[in-house]
């Protein structure tokens, strides 16, 4: 069932003016957020960059790739830093950190003493530097080296007053890595507390509480959005917070400012494009689908983006050729039951009836649990004149119903009717009448009499008695046309109900004159009809 929103969305342009980034600096906060593959990324997109800070920018560049295994351009990107900058401390700290990880802990130490001696000639550095040691004896082994860990993470305390915001980063790290959420929330508010720009200790509060207060979380992440409106990775956290927490208008409105940042990434975008599908802004939906198909035509969530938004836009032709395209390129795709849903709507609405029906088939076998989808299954066989296969798939869903709805038993009836009124078989159609009649009483039973629940039942008996009226037939059209007379409106010209009353007196017509011949009410049956063909010849002109 489709998500209804309420979204008022900026537009792009308006929103161009204003966006900046931080550079390189994002990239620095994503890997401090332990965001490896985001903060490479921009990293690599920025280093270049006339303001980037060369020497960092290739010690957090390591470090990624470091954290994700690949030392050897770890070591690269280090040894590109200490090529920068030979007096900038980090890079030494990395090669160090992967000489533990080698097992040479003699060059290890080595490098960490450079390292320390070089942060003593930069001001309010040491205490910084300590804790980047402290981290590599902490993910090079956190139980061999738990003394120089403790030793690292005292200095840098002492150095800063207790103050440096990395010394409660590291420690709310580790109590994260112990599953301790709560220490560890609290070790990154206690970063913030020592810095009231500290983009990571935000985030990773965020993330460590979002699920025992998500309230709380997005709370720290809209004030983190207020103190660095550039940050990319506030911007695209908090998006990611609202989604999670199926704040969708708000989700969607994070998402649209924060593409316009130059440091976002497509996968983002991508993601933009679905809220505003599920928000119901087709149009600008459908125009990012198609600006990343035209840069890379082969994305799979932008091709089943693109025909969704087709469909919901009435472009029904251009729908159905682009999801046929869809499935027939992505073979292996996951596809979802709304694929094959959405797809048969737009052949349906292409009066491609029998095509429809094998995208709702493919649906019920995709989502066997999804009960309704018999019922839309049954429409589509409806609509395809397969009214067997529409009865059998409406009986599946009335069978899954613990207690089905009085809507759900007429709609049986009229299955049964469709049957019983088609079928040349006459045990078949004996059959299906029967079964008709017993789901229009259950009805009966339950609802308040109205005159379209008679005139079913009436021809219900009709179409049993293969389509001439008998005397139950007669009886109900009766029932009918006294609920019918209840309301004198019924019988003004332009009146809906003009034709329920035609239907009767017609068939009226045939029973006093062909089956249980009476000449008088054959009369009143005619003058009936000529009365209401007169009313609804008025209510033509």
């Amino acid at each position: 069932m489709k998500i209804k929103f309420l979204m008022s969305m900026l537009l792009a342009g308006s929103l161009m003016a204003g966006a900046q980034s931080q550079g390189y600096k994002d990239g620095i906060e994503y890997y401090k957020a332990g965001q490896y593959d985001n903060a490479r990324t921009i990293l690599e997109r920025t280093l270049n960059d006339s303001s980037t800070d060369k020497a960092l920018a290739n010690y957090y560049l390591g470090q990624s790739y470091l954290a994700q295994g690949d030392k050897a351009k770890a070591v690269n990107y280090f040894k590109q830093g200490v090529s920068t900058n030979p007096d900038q401390a980090f890079n030494y700290v990395g090669l160090g950190a992967v000489d533990l990880l080698n097992g040479a802990v003699s060059q290890a130490e080595d490098n960490f003493k450079t390292a320390r001696n070089l942060a003593k000639k930069e001001k309010n550095k040491g205490a910084e530097v300590a804790v980047a040691i402290a981290r590599a004896y902490y993910n090079a082994d956190p139980v061999k080296y738990a003394k120089e860990i403790d030793k690292d993470l005292l200095k840098a305390a002492k150095d800063s007053k207790n103050t440096e915001p990395a010394i409660f980063m590291l420690r709310g790290d580790m109590a994260y890595d112990r599953k301790d959420y709560g220490d560890a929330a609290m070790e990154y508010e206690q970063a913030i507390n020592a810095d009231g720009n500290n983009t990571e200790g935000f985030v990773k509060f965020a993330n460590s509480y979002f699920y025992v207060n998500p309230q709380l979380a997005i709370q720290r992440l809209e004030d983190l959005l207020k103190l660095q409106p550039n940050s990319a990775l506030a911007q695209r956290e908090l998006a990611e917070k609202y989604y999670e927490g199926k704040y969708w208008k708000k989700a969607a409105e994070q998402y649209g400012k924060y593409i316009q940042n130059p440091n976002h990434f497509p996968e983002d975008k991508a993601r933009y494009a679905v809220l505003l599908y599920w928000g119901e802004n087709y149009e600008p939906s459908l125009g990012i689908a198609n600006e990343i198909l035209a840069v890379n035509p082969s994305n799979f969530l932008m091709q089943r983006m693109r025909f969704l938004n087709e469909t919901a836009l009435g472009r029904y032709e251009d729908a159905a050729r682009n999801a046929r395209s869809f499935f027939d390129n992505n073979p292996n795709g996951y596809f979802t039951t709304n694929d094959y849903v959405k797809y048969a709507e737009a052949l349906s609405a292409l009066k491609m009836d029998s095509l429809a029906v094998h995208q709702y088939e493919l649906a019920v076998k995709n989502d066997p649990d999804n009960k309704n989808l018999l019922k839309d299954l049954s429409d589509v066989y409806t609509k395809n004149k397969d009214f067997r296969k529409a009865a059998e798939a409406y009986d599946a869903y009335l069978q899954s119903q613990e207690n089905p709805s009085v809507q759900d038993l007429y709609g049986m009836s009229a299955r049964y009717l469709n049957i019983a009124a088609t079928s040349s078989d006459d045990a078949e159609r004996q059959q299906a009448g029967e079964r008709g009649l017993e789901y229009i009483n259950k009805v009966l039973e339950r609802a308040q009499p109205q005159p379209a629940l008679y005139q079913r039942k009436a021809r219900l008996y009709v179409a049993k008695n293969g389509n001439r009226p008998d005397a139950d037939a007669i009886a109900n059209y009766d029932k009918m046309l006294e609920l019918l007379d209840a309301d004198p409106a019924n019988k003004q010209a332009g009146s809906s109900a003009l034709n329920n009353y035609k239907e009767a007196y017609s068939f009226q017509m045939v029973y006093y004159s062909a089956v249980a011949p009476d000449k008088d009410k054959h009369a009143q049956a005619t003058e009936n009809l000529q009365a209401i063909n007169e009313l609804l010849a008025g209510g033509a002109q």
